[in-house]
């Protein structure tokens, strides 16, 4: 479990968040929503090690890890994505997922540069990863394409197929709709529905409440880097607090859409 205790982050004189809890259970799906400026941002860059909590801790599978870099949380089975996809353009699809196995590979330089029978076998098994994760994500038909040819929504989901590629025990995902058409944020909420059936805890910040009540189980909102609510979707979503501050219809324009 994903567990942040009382997190509170300041830059200056200014509260980003503030002693914010919330767990993140193997298997399930906890999305964080909220009005921009909220804290979902900087709330995902304490748990995965870019930002240092002034106060609180950070605790994954009850270890504390509130003080351990961003790729010492990765080894641990962390994987993320970010609002605005760190690719390198000039890469291809096939090449970019690949740079998701690194960290799991097994063999040393030496032995890479000499392609001992063990590093072809791991070439091999990864070749065969890499066509598997690029068919679960329909992107096989862009394999060879570099990243620069594809549109901004394609981009999104060969940044999820990366991260897939860690093997994470969780996966946390920042705004992974924003640009997709219909049918990709179809194969997007599929995808993450399989991921957390296999086991891997998810943390989704995502705009579309609609997206959110189909694939998450529990919602947090955020606001001014507090936590305002927090349930189950359908429970959020008559909170007349997140209404007010973030569904954007109170019930003064309920009336007055009925007059």
């Amino acid at each position: 479990m994903i567990d942040v205790r009382s997190a509170t982050v300041q830059f200056g004189g200014v509260t980003a968040l503030k002693e914010v809890d919330l767990a993140v259970d193997r298997g399930r799906v906890c999305a964080v929503i909220g009005p921009n400026g909220s804290g979902k941002t900087t709330l995902f860059n304490t748990i995965s090690g870019f930002v240092s909590p002034t106060a609180g801790s950070v605790l994954v599978d009850g270890r504390d890890v509130t003080r351990v870099a961003a790729d010492g949380r990765a080894r641990l089975g962390l994987a993320r994505t970010f609002q605005t996809p760190r690719v390198d353009v000039e890469a291809t699809v096939r090449e970019t997922v690949l740079c998701g196995f690194l960290p799991s590979t097994r063999s040393g330089l030496l032995a890479a540069l000499i392609r001992t029978p063990r590093v072809q076998r791991e070439e091999r098994r990864l070749a065969t990863e890499v066509d598997e994760l690029l068919e679960r994500f329909g992107l096989e038909g862009h394999a060879g394409h570099r990243l620069s040819e594809l549109p901004m929504g394609l981009v999104r989901i060969v940044d999820v197929a990366r991260a897939m590629a860690m093997r994470p025990k969780y996966l946390l995902l920042d705004e992974p709709a924003a640009g997709l058409t219909t049918d990709e944020q179809q194969l997007l909420v599929s995808e993450i529905r399989r991921v957390a059936g296999e086991g891997v805890g998810v943390l989704l910040v995502e705009h579309n409440f609609v997206l959110v009540q189909d694939v998450s189980e529990h919602v947090v909102v955020l606001e001014r880097g507090a936590v305002l609510a927090e349930g189950a979707p359908g429970v959020v979503a008559e909170d007349p607090r997140v209404v007010d501050v973030y569904l954007g219809v109170t019930d003064e324009d309920s009336a007055l859409e009925t007059t």
